[in-house]
C-alpha cells in the first residue's frame, strides 16, 4: 500500500496562504514516490469559507484533489461562544508574573473545569470551519486504503475531527505559533492523537511541548518545507519605477499589516521616494490613504517573484508564524528581510542567517529600513549570500523528503 492523503482546509493555485502553499509543495514532491490524494474543502476565502470550487475530483499539477463542500452556516457565533473566547484570551494569553502566579493558576484550573467545556469547544471549532462532514465520513470509510494521513494546520475542523478518525496512521504538521488560539483547552485532546508530529522549526516544537506536554511523548521530527533556488529573468523590468519594499501574504490585522502601514508612513517622512508594495488579498476594513503604498491584490506566482526580484527587500510584520515560507523565499532570492522580532520563528531565521534585521517598535523599523536602503554593494552581496546559503542548507527537498519517508513508514506499519 503506497497511498497517502494530505488533509488541509483549502487547496489551489489561487491560494497563497502559508499552510496551503506548504500543502501543495509537499503533495507535488510526495507524488514522485507515493499515490497522493489531497482532501480539502470547496472553499477559496478565509475566514468566510463558502463553496467556490465544485465538489468532487480534479487534478492540479499531477496531484489528485478531492473537494468536499463546506456545510457551515452561521459563523457569527453566539454569546456563550463569545464568553468562551474572551475567557480564553483573558486566562490563557496572560503571562505569568510573580504577582499574579497563584491567582492566574487558580483561574486557569477553574476555567479548564468549566461545565459544558467540550460542547462549547466543538461548537467553536465548527464555527471556525470549514465544516466538511462528508470529508470526515470519507476518512472514516476509506481510511483503510491509505498508508498515512498528513494533516496540516491544527486549528481547523478537518484536522480536529479527521485526526479522531485516523489517529493510528496520522502525521500532524501543526503550524503552531504563540497566539491565544493555541491555548484554548479543547485542543489538548487533539494534540494527544497523532502518531507522529512533523514540526517546521525548533522554536515551534519547544512552544507546543511547553503548552501541551503530552506532545513530548509523541514521535516527532523537524522538517519545514523545501525551496529550489529561483531562476531569475533578468530581461523583465521592474514593475515599479521607484525603489520599494515588498510585503507578501494575507493583508489583515492578524498579520500585523495596520502596524506595518503606520510604521511605513512614518518612514516616508524621511524617505519620500520609497514605496511599499503589498501583495495579497486585502482584508482590511479601513481604506488606506497613502500614495506610497501599492496594493496589487492577488497575483500569480510569476508576477509575485518579479516584484520580489526587483525589490529592496521583504518586510514581514507578523508576530505569529510557524515557518514563514515567504521569508525563506526572499532569502533564496538574496533579498534582505526586515522582520518583527516578537515572532520567535522570524527572530531565529534572521539571527541564524545574518540576512536581515529585526524590529520591535517604530524606531527599530525605521532604523532597519534605513540600513537596507543604504546598504553598500558589498553588504548587499554578503546578505544575499548569507540568505541563499541559509535557505539552501536548511530547507532542501532531498533531506525533507527523507524525513517524511521515515515518518510515513513509521505510521504505516
Amino acid at each position: 500500500m503506497n497511498k497517502v492523503a494530505i488533509v488541509v482546509q483549502r487547496y489551489g493555485k489561487e491560494i497563497n496562504g502559508g499552510a496551503e502553499v506548504h500543502a501543495r509543495l509537499l503533495a507535488e514532491h510526495l507524488k514522485e514516490k507515493y499515490d497522493v490524494d489531497v482532501l480539502t474543502s470547496c472553499s477559496l476565502a478565509y475566514p468566510d469559507w463558502g463553496n467556490h470550487y465544485p465538489a468532487g475530483e480534479e487534478v492540479i499539477n499531477g496531484v489528485r484533489v478531492l473537494r468536499f463542500p463546506d456545510e457551515g452556516e452561521n459563523r457569527r457565533g453566539n454569546r456563550r461562544l463569545g464568553r468562551y473566547l474572551r475567557g480564553n484570551r483573558r486566562y490563557f494569553n496572560e503571562a505569568y508574573t510573580p504577582k499574579n502566579f497563584i491567582s492566574l493558576s487558580i483561574k486557569r484550573i477553574w476555567y479548564r473545569k468549566r461545565r459544558n467545556h467540550d460542547l462549547l469547544f466543538d461548537c467553536w471549532i465548527q464555527h471556525h470551519g470549514p465544516v466538511c462532514k462528508e470529508m470526515i465520513a470519507y476518512i472514516e470509510q476509506e481510511g483503510f486504503r491509505y498508508k498515512a494521513f498528513i494533516f496540516l494546520n491544527y486549528p481547523f475542523y478537518p484536522t480536529y475531527f479527521g485526526l479522531q478518525k485516523t489517529s493510528a496512521k496520522s502525521i500532524l504538521i501543526p503550524l503552531a505559533h504563540d497566539d491565544s488560539m493555541l491555548y484554548i483547552p479543547g485542543f489538548g485532546k487533539m494534540f494527544s492523537l497523532p502518531k507522529f508530529i512533523m514540526y517546521n522549526t525548533e522554536s515551534e516544537k519547544k512552544l507546543l511541548e511547553s503548552v501541551y506536554p503530552v506532545t513530548r511523548t509523541i514521535s516527532s521530527d523537524i522538517a519545514g518545507v523545501g525551496f529550489d533556488l529561483p531562476v531569475l529573468n533578468e530581461n523583465r523590468k521592474s514593475p515599479v519605477s521607484s525603489p520599494y519594499f515588498v510585503y507578501i501574504g494575507r493583508i489583515d490585522v492578524g498579520k500585523g499589516c495596520p502596524e506595518l502601514i503606520h510604521y511605513f508612513s512614518a518612514l516616508n517622512k524621511s524617505h519620500q521616494d520609497i514605496k511599499l508594495v503589498m501583495i495579497g488579498k486585502n482584508n482590511l476594513k479601513t481604506v488606506v490613504k497613502n500614495d506610497h503604498i501599492i496594493f496589487t491584490g492577488f497575483i500569480d506566482e510569476e508576477e509575485k517573484l518579479l516584484y520580489l526580484q526587483h525589490s529592496m527587500g521583504l518586510i514581514i510584520p507578523s508576530r505569529y508564524e510557524s515557518l514563514s515560507m515567504v521569508t525563506l523565499e526572499a532569502m533564496s532570492f538574496g533579498k534582505p528581510v526586515l522582520a518583527n522580532g516578537y515572532c520567535d520563528v522570524l527572530k531565529d531565521h534572521i539571527t541564524k542567517s545574518r540576512a536581515g534585521f529585526l524590529y520591535y517598535n517604530e524606531k527599530d523599523f525605521i532604523e532597519g529600513a534605513d540600513k537596507i536602503i543604504n546598504l553598500s554593494d558589498a553588504d548587499k552581496k554578503e546578505i544575499a549570500q548569507n540568505g541563499r546559503s541559509y535557505a539552501s542548507e536548511n530547507y532542501q527537498w532531498k533531506s525533507i523528503m527523507a524525513k517524511f519517508d521515515a515518518a510515513i513508514e513509521y505510521v504505516g506499519t
